[in-house]
């Protein structure tokens, strides 16, 4: 089974635990699971990270889209089922506009 890992996933992990000064392993660990197909993001998070313009963007850039895969109309169904999951759950709704709103929105959903 492969991930699909949000814009999030990298910046809280750069800003809380595991900086890349601090716990260079976690960022190595994600470079070889994408390497061996169990990790992967898509190109839209790719743009967000690049326009932080900090040391996660130059990591991000490095990628490529080996790592960031481009996103089309084949996620469709699966943004759907994903915001129609968030809003069934008991999240506040600013969190599931957050989800339902994901830069996504506009071309898929």
């Amino acid at each position: 089974m492969a991930y699909l890992l949000d814009a999030d996933v990298f910046i809280r992990a750069k800003n809380q635990h595991y900086g890349f000064d601090f716990c260079p392993a976690f960022w190595d660990w994600l470079i070889d699971a994408n390497t061996r197909g169990i990790v992967y993001s898509i190109d839209r998070v790719e743009n967000e990270l690049i326009g932080l313009g900090d040391d996660l963007s130059d990591w991000a850039r490095a990628r490529g889209s080996g790592f960031f895969l481009p996103a089309d109309n084949s996620l469709l169904p699966s943004l759907r089922k994903i915001a129609a999951w968030a809003g069934s759950q008991s999240y506040e709704q600013a969190a599931v506009i957050v989800i339902r709103g994901c830069r996504l929105e506009s071309e898929f959903l």
